[in-house]
């Protein structure tokens, strides 16, 4: 704050009145604003130049005058920053001195003079499309106008406007090269004049210009801008004071911002494949490890993701029914990085069986009983239990037998992750114990159940399916024919062979006529 005081102070000071021909100087109260892009965050404007102005008083009590000249002093100051909201919100303010001498045409003396002073503070906004750049600003102006007075014996006076800043400024980058153009309009609150007592008063205020970078000093950009402006204000009230002018001046603009980042950014490429035959798995999900995004496959199962930061990635596909892949690999700037993921189908989980077997007569734990399953064999303790362990899921037969007692088979379903349990009997091979054959009738075409009859003449068993197609009958072991017949459909002869004891599944297909 100390330095940008005395930068104003300095401006301010160098100011002096010169003049020929009754002129003044002027600094306009709106500095050329310079470019800034997003990521500025504090700008200074330093401006000095030249300026030509005209204007005229009437009052009630003299002749009234005008005035017009050219003078060289014209300074101001402004600055901006860009605190909010990721710098898109932020305040400027600046305060520019005129200087004025009132010179007299015939003799060219000096008749009075002063200073005036324009100074603003603001809240503005940016809003960017590509080099494209808009600031609206909304804030409060300060702008001194000459009058002197009674024009009969002219003494400089400075009637002042408070007034409501509604303002704009566009800006074109092209690289180094900055184009500016920027408008004012002071909406009256109020004012005076010279003397103190109330006045209305107008004004407006445009221009614009360019602005060229020179050099950078870490984060500092230096900048030289040329601009012209326009403006035309005028005080009513006891008298009706008007001036016009068109100024022209170089700035030295400073601009802070951060570095700005040349990192070249790299993309990354990935394919998944099913691992048995290499065809794509477009529904394959992909997760990139520390990017926000993941891509989508298309239908040859390929994904690509840009805009990544160089460095290592790892990649993950998943898809139901198979083992997650994954991938590591370094991406480079400016490359594309290729990945391909290969799905491998997942094992089966896998189940166990626990068999307990007894003596049917007796009901006690058979020990030394012969349990055979997919080829491997246990034989039972002394509680009659015998235990298979890692089976994969799916329905399996169990063979059981033990001297002296007839040999039988059971089925048993194996479920992931659990422990399927079969209980079961041996029958002595002294008395025969009858097999359950059951089973279900249904229909070749679509699967619907059929009420069909089904006899066995050999065992004398006529035996009928019920609503469901299910059926039910006991068989001592042997082998029996089995026809099978129902209205509508053609009949069928089928042979079965059982064990005693056994729990034996017969389902049938009708063909319908």
């Amino acid at each position: 704050m100390r330095l940008l005081a005395a930068l104003v102070v300095g401006a301010l000071v160098a100011g002096w009145p010169t003049g020929a021909m009754a002129q003044d100087a002027s600094v306009s109260g709106t500095a050329a604003p310079t470019p800034k892009r997003p990521e500025e965050l504090f700008e200074l404007r330093l401006r000095y130049g030249i300026a030509y102005r005209r204007g005229a008083q009437t009052d009630a009590t003299g002749p009234g005058l005008s005035f017009d000249g050219l003078t060289p002093n014209d300074p101001g100051v402004e600055g901006w920053v860009w605190p909010l909201f990721a710098g898109t919100l932020g305040f400027s303010a600046g305060v520019s001195r005129e200087g004025f001498a009132l010179f007299d045409r015939a003799s060219n003396a000096r008749v009075t003079g002063g200073g005036l002073f324009r100074a603003h503070g603001a809240a503005t906004a940016r809003f960017r499309l590509g080099p494209v750049r808009l600031e609206p600003v909304l804030g409060y102006s300060l702008i001194q106008v000459a009058d002197f007075g009674d024009s009969t014996a002219p003494a400089f006076r400075a009637g002042t406007r408070h007034g409501l800043l509604l303002a704009a400024r566009g800006l074109v980058d092209f690289g180094p090269v900055t184009i500016e153009g920027r408008f004012a309009y002071p909406v009256p609150l109020a004012a005076n004049d010279g003397a103190g007592a109330r006045a209305t008063s107008t004004g407006v205020q445009a221009g614009g210009g360019v602005r060229v970078a020179l050099f950078r000093t870490g984060t500092a950009l230096w900048g030289l801008m040329i601009d012209a402006s326009y403006s035309n204000d005028q005080i009513v009230g006891a008298i009706d004071a008007s001036q016009q002018h068109i100024r022209g001046g170089l700035s030295l603009d400073l601009q802070w911002k951060e570095e700005e980042k040349t990192t070249q950014l790299a993309a990354l490429k990935v394919s998944v494949v099913f691992d048995a035959d290499g065809a794509p798995a477009p529904k394959a999900r992909l997760a990139v490890q520390g990017a926000a995004t993941s891509p989508s496959l298309d239908e040859t199962g390929t994904g690509r993701l840009d805009d990544l930061s160089p460095g290592t990635v790892t990649v993950r596909a998943t898809l139901d029914g198979y083992d997650d892949a994954e991938a590591s690999t370094t991406l480079s700037a400016g490359t594309e990085a290729p990945v391909v993921l290969r799905l491998k189908k997942q094992a089966p989980k896998l189940g166990s069986l626990i068999v307990t077997v007894i003596d049917k007569e007796t009901g006690a734990a058979l020990a030394g009983a012969t349990v055979v399953i997919n080829g491997a064999s246990a034989t039972t303790d002394s509680k009659g239990l015998a235990r298979f362990a890692e089976l994969a899921p799916g329905a399996i037969t169990v063979e059981l037998s033990a001297p002296g007692f007839t040999a039988k088979t059971e089925a048993a379903t194996i479920l992931a992750g659990l422990e399927a349990t079969v209980n079961t009997a041996l029958v002595s091979a002294k008395r025969r114990d009858p097999a359950t054959v059951s089973g279900f009738v249904r229909s070749a075409r679509g699967g619907a159940p059929v009420k069909a009859n089904l006899v066995i003449p050999q065992a004398n068993i006529k035996a009928k399916a019920d609503d469901s197609g299910s059926f039910v009958f006991r068989l001592v072991g042997g082998t029996y024919t089995v026809t099978i017949s129902a209205k509508g459909f053609t009949t069928q002869t089928k042979q079965v062979t059982v064990k005693d004891g056994d729990q034996a599944i017969f389902n049938v297909d009708l063909q319908p006529k």
